[in-house]
Formats: C-alpha cells, structure tokens, sequence
C-alpha cells in the first residue's frame, strides 16, 4: 500500500490546532476543537493539551479538570479519552451501542445487580468524601462486603479468586464510567479522581438536542456531528481514519460523513469539504465535489478553510515538536502513513503493547522519539548537526514549558 502524503501530514498538524494561528485560547477549547483525545497516560495529558493551547499553563490544565470542565473518561471503544464536560455525556449516549454489549457479556457472574449496587457505594462514597482516588472506592467496595456471587468467568473458563478480584473490580470501573455514572476530573497523584458524573450536562444537552441514543430519533444527527467535529479537528481523514476512532461500521461512517458535508457550513462559516489524494509521499489532491456511493480509499474529507489556513502557517507546520505519548497526531488516524512508516511505528511502540513513545516531529514527519529516562532516539541513526540542533531546541523549549 502507498504511503499518503506527506502534505496530509502538514495539514492535519494545522488542522490540530498545532501551529499558532490555529491553537486555542484555553485547555477546554483546546479539547473541544478535537471532540475527544486520548487520555490513557495521565502524565501525558498536560503535554498533549498544551500543544493545542499556546498560551496557556499546567495551572490552567489543571484548573480545567479541578472544576469539571475536562473529564478522562471512556466516550467511545473502550478507550480512555479526554473530553469536555459538554461533550462527555451525548458522545458516550451516541456510542454506547458499539461496546456497550461486549463489555456487558465480557464477566460472567458479574450482572447487572452488582453493578447497580457498585454504582451506588460509589456515589454515596464520593457524596460523602467528595471525588475518590481509586484505591479509596475499592476500599468502600471491601467495607460493604462488594463481590460477585460464585465464580468468575472470562468466556467459558473460571477465574482463581486473586486474579478475579482484580479482573472484575476493573470490569466494574470501566461498566460505571461506560454507563454514565462515574467520570474522572480533578487531578490526583498522577491519577484523576472519581466523580459523580451526573453533575455533567447530560445527553440531552449535546449540540443535536434530545435522543442521540441508537433508538432515539436524532442518532444520525449524532453521528454526523460526531463526524463533522473529527474531520474539523483531524482532517483530512478518511472514511477509515473515522470507523477506527468511534468503530462505527464503515458503511455507517461514510454515510455520517456525508451527512455532515451535506449539513453546510458551521457557526464559524466552515464546512467538510472532500478531496481526492493521490497516493506517494509527494502526492497531491484535487478537489472531489461527487458524492460517494461507496467506501473510497482516496477520498478524503477536511475543513473547507484548511488549504488556507495550511498555506498561511506552513512554516510553523514544517516547525520541530515534541509532541506527548499517545498524541492524536499520531494514534487519531488508522493510516498514518503520511507521518511515519513501519520502521517509524516500531520505534514508537517497540514492544507493540500499546504503550507509546513521545515522539519529534520535523516537517510534518516522525524523525525522532524521547522515552521518558532514555533521551532522543532518532529514526535514522545519526541525524545531520542542523536537525539535532532544532531537536535539541524543541525538546528544550517544550520541556521547560511543561516545567521540567
């Protein structure tokens, strides 16, 4: 398969909110311009949110989570993401249907009744305490004597008693947060404690309005705005890049996609627009005005502005950044291939775990990653003295930004 190119890349850096001219004024408009961003490192989350927000501080990040404006929680495909509180509740209700299920029949032995009677220790815990760490829930859990009834199963085979206790108290956080009762705000030791998270707007107060469940009557304008804010915040994506980030079927992600082109330009004068890419690092676009009647791997969609906007900070888009673990320049896509490739992927996940590297980005390519403790690991052995140098001083500049 042929690599996207490399000018895809530059654009989804200004699309981001990476450059100045497109970053946010603060960490809540920072997370809202990109829907949702991966939040599985707590460490990285700052470094992730100040990229996108060139004027504000940690104190500002943190502040954003102390008052339940950012809440880590799991939105979408059973992944920890960072939304805001508007977001948190319609989002989670428009996709629930895609794991809800699977993480339901995932524990046998643990039904249903259990998890109502964990949902309401938590909530009386937390109404008592305030926001709890996790280990301070686990605890309330043990005192009121919390536990399955008989064995655990994963699928077909029983669990030992250890290693059930562990696996269904994680089952039993991720079920409270996947059904709205719990959410993830105010900064901890390098956790975020539990929240009660019916202080958030609730599903009804999400940009469609009411019903955005999949029964409900506005589900596919849920879905539409759902692709419209993705491709707004990460384009150009394609049809693929959305069914990854939300597993939404492929049919159904076009047609969201389709819908949102089709809905016009926004509060802000900007609409999708689609493209046509031709593949190879120096490919271009051109403008593609049909509607597909299919999946199509060279039809992309963007802001209508993008090209603009792109043309305008190109030099702060060619610019070197150290970006965090797990940036959504990176994982946001399915094909990243206009950032990186294989050799690239393995030295940002050497161990394929899902555990993820900080990674450099030099003119709109991986060309480095910086391990916590490890220092730079460069792509291709020793770089020439003018890149090491504006590595160097990216490194720098962002790490004292971070404060250390």
């Amino acid at each position: 398969m042929r690599a996207l190119p490399t000018g895809l890349s530059l654009l989804r850096i200004v699309a981001q909110g990476l450059v100045p001219a497109t970053g946010s004024p603060s960490p809540v408009a920072a997370v809202g311009r990109m829907l949702a961003i991966q939040g599985q490192q707590v460490s990285a989350i700052p470094h992730a949110i100040l990229a996108r927000a060139p004027h504000s501080s940690r104190a500002d990040v943190k502040g954003a989570f102390d008052s339940a404006r950012l809440v880590r929680s799991w939105p979408m495909r059973g992944t920890v993401h960072i939304t805001t509180a508007e977001d948190h509740y319609w989002l989670r209700a428009a996709l629930k249907h895609r794991y809800g299920a699977s993480q339901s029949a995932a524990l046998r032995g643990v039904d249903d009744a259990l998890v109502t009677r964990a949902g309401e220790l938590a909530l009386s815990a937390i109404g008592e305490r305030g926001p709890l760490t996790r280990a301070e829930l686990i605890e309330a859990w043990e005192e009121a004597g919390l536990r399955p009834e008989g064995e655990v199963f994963h699928g077909t085979h029983p669990m030992s008693e250890s290693f059930a206790k562990s696996w269904w108290r994680r089952h039993m956080l991720l079920r409270l947060h996947v059904e709205g009762v719990l959410a993830q705000a105010p900064l901890g030791s390098n956790e975020h404690l539990l929240i009660d998270a019916s202080r958030l707007p609730d599903e009804d107060h999400g940009p469609v309005g009411a019903g955005v469940s999949r029964t409900g009557p506005r589900h596919r304008e849920a879905l539409a705005e759902i692709a419209r804010r993705y491709a707004m915040g990460h384009g150009p994506i394609g049809v693929h890049d959305l069914a990854r980030w939300t597993t939404l079927p492929v049919g159904e992600s076009l047609r969201a996609l389709e819908d949102a082109c089709e809905a016009g330009e926004d509060d802000e004068g900007r609409a999708l627009k689609r493209i046509r890419v031709e593949k190879g690092a120096r490919g271009g676009w051109t403008p593609d005005p049909r509607r597909p009647s299919r999946s199509d791997p060279d039809v992309y969609y963007m802001p209508s502005d993008l090209e603009d906007r792109a043309r305008e900070s190109l030099d702060a888009a060619r610019a070197t950044m150290l970006l965090a673990s797990f940036d959504e320049l990176h994982v946001g896509y399915k094909d990243r291939s206009c950032l990186t490739d294989e050799s690239g992927e393995a030295l940002i996940c050497p161990a394929r775990n899902g555990m993820f590297r900080p990674i450099v980005v030099d003119a709109g390519r991986l060309v480095a990653v910086r391990p916590v403790k490890e220092g730079l690991i460069f792509l291709k052995g020793a770089p020439s003295a003018a890149l090491r140098g504006r590595v160097e001083r990216a490194v720098s500049a962002t790490l004292s930004r971070l404060g250390g």
